[in-house]
């Protein structure tokens, strides 16, 4: 009973505190044509009740950002030639126009790409040993920090997105083993022909739009297919 009594707040509140996504492309959703479609056209996918362990694994992420990003910020107090870039500067000082400062929350930035039409968060930007470099955090089980070798490849069109919008080519991914917080790093170099590739994907998003077509989901039946559909609210949607 106390479990129960337990879980219910946990529930209630994540779902008080819930907001309704904004009609914009999410880097991080950039994966699914048809997904990016329903999000811009403010569609509401499943409002199933997260489970509390799922929105403690979420919360536990968030904490460890902070920490992570605070340990980086910490380095160059410590001899080592990195520095922790404020976002909101940087667009400032390159006078990039066409991205707007939504808000800041500690160390990571809110921020709207007006032309992309994209919204995102973006954990920071860092300046190691005289160049920059997009930093990306993400937190992982045991078993698929073990077999990381490289950037997900569900991570690449996030990268791509934030160096369209930054103009900086190099993506720092750090990987952190949520189970005990050992780390693994990969740089991603982005290049022209991703860049093209993701404003392909944006292009064809909003000719669907204009035309009112649902565009195609992802053709074929591979594990990243699979990876993509497994938390997506428009499973349901997506089938009819």
């Amino acid at each position: 009973q106390f479990l129960n009594d337990l879980e219910r707040p946990i529930k209630l509140t994540d779902k008080k505190n819930a907001r309704k996504p904004s009609q914009t492309f999410k880097p991080s959703g950039m994966n699914c044509m048809r997904a990016s479609y329903y999000q811009i056209k403010g569609i509401e996918g499943s409002d199933d009740d997260a489970d509390s362990g799922l929105i403690g694994i979420c919360e536990s992420g968030s904490d460890r950002h902070i920490r992570i990003q605070t340990a980086i910020a910490g380095m160059k107090d410590n001899g080592i030639d990195c520095e922790y870039v404020d976002v909101a500067e940087y667009v400032k000082k390159h006078k990039l126009k066409d991205i707007e400062i939504v808000a800041q929350h500690g160390m990571e930035t809110k921020l709207y790409h007006k032309t992309y039409n994209m919204s995102f968060l973006c954990d920071g930007i860092i300046k190691y040993k005289g160049e920059y470099y997009i930093l990306e955090i993400k937190t992982e089980s045991s078993r698929k920090f073990f077999d990381r070798n490289d950037v997900d490849r569900g991570h690449i069109n996030q990268a791509t997105a934030y160096s369209l919008a930054f103009g900086i080519n190099k993506v720092l991914f750090v990987y952190e083993n949520r189970d005990v917080c050992s780390k693994k790093a990969f740089m991603l170099e982005v290049t022209d022909d991703m860049k093209m590739h993701l404003i392909g994907y944006i292009e064809n998003v909003n000719t669907c739009l204009k035309n009112n077509t649902v565009p195609p989901r992802l053709l074929g039946l591979n594990p990243f297919e699979k990876k993509c559909c497994a938390h997506c609210g428009y499973k349901e949607l997506c089938k009819k």
